[in-house]
């Protein structure tokens, strides 16, 4: 009689932890603290409507959402667990030129946080650069220089200059670029719509103006407007342009 006891005793001990969920873990919503912060340009103009997301770091979709006003601040009072570390990422919608694209935007700290504490988490809309934190790849637009198969191959010699068309997508004014390709035949500029040109600089000869056009995309010409697009199946904010002599 005793074993049955203990076998139902221990029986229903484990219904009751297969029982518990996320949302049965001991919560003190009204002793959790407060996540603040403002969004900025790099030039330091407010950002309005950028979303703030707080995450857990350890339950899988537990997030606190907010939208920066526009003075660029926001505010934010914990709801969720508080046994646990979180961290803040932060992105922006943007409709520009006709399209829609999403930008992550750039952390001024990295640090996961206890929310037991009121926090400050500022964030930047950088034009250019590597993505840090739990993000990856880079904050501006990728520039991929190529050629129809078999049309083209001396990359390295050919120096594109990229004009923009009009403000931004910060809302910027942007200025003219001029580089040479590197050897990866990708490069990194702010997002934008730009007048491309390239010249071929062979070494002992003389530059000579290319024909360009954005890739799979009509005729060639000595120049071409283009625009990035915001997603594809290889890439997020990324154009092709082909070159030819």
């Amino acid at each position: 009689m005793k074993k049955i006891f203990n076998i139902q005793f221990l029986t229903a001990i484990a219904f009751i932890l297969l029982s518990c969920s996320k949302s049965d873990a001991p919560t003190s919503e009204g002793e959790l603290g407060t996540v603040k912060g403002k969004v900025v340009t790099s030039d330091g103009r407010p950002v309005g409507g950028a979303k703030i997301v707080i995450s857990s770091v350890i339950w899988y979709n537990e997030n606190n959402v907010v939208t920066t006003s526009a003075d660029g601040t926001y505010k934010r009072k914990l709801a969720g667990p508080d046994n646990d570390a979180w961290y803040a990422y932060a992105s922006i919608q943007k409709e520009y030129n006709g399209k829609k694209y999403t930008v992550d935007l750039h952390p001024e700290s990295t640090e996961d946080f206890l929310p037991t504490k009121e926090i400050t988490r500022n964030f930047t809309w950088k034009l250019t650069g590597e993505q840090v934190g739990r993000s990856t790849g880079i904050y501006g637009g990728l520039v991929t220089v190529g050629s129809e198969p078999g049309e083209f191959y001396d990359f390295t010699n050919v120096v594109l200059t990229l004009t923009p068309q009009g403000p931004l997508i910060d809302g910027s004014k942007g200025s003219t670029i001029t580089v040479a390709v590197p050897e990866s035949q990708k490069l990194e500029v702010p997002i934008g719509r730009y007048k491309v040109s390239a010249v071929y600089t062979q070494p002992g000869k003389n530059q000579k103006a290319m024909k360009v056009r954005l890739s799979n995309t009509g005729s060639y010409n000595t120049s071409a407007i283009v625009d990035f697009s915001p997603s594809t199946d290889f890439c997020k904010n990324c154009l092709t342009v082909d070159v030819k002599e």
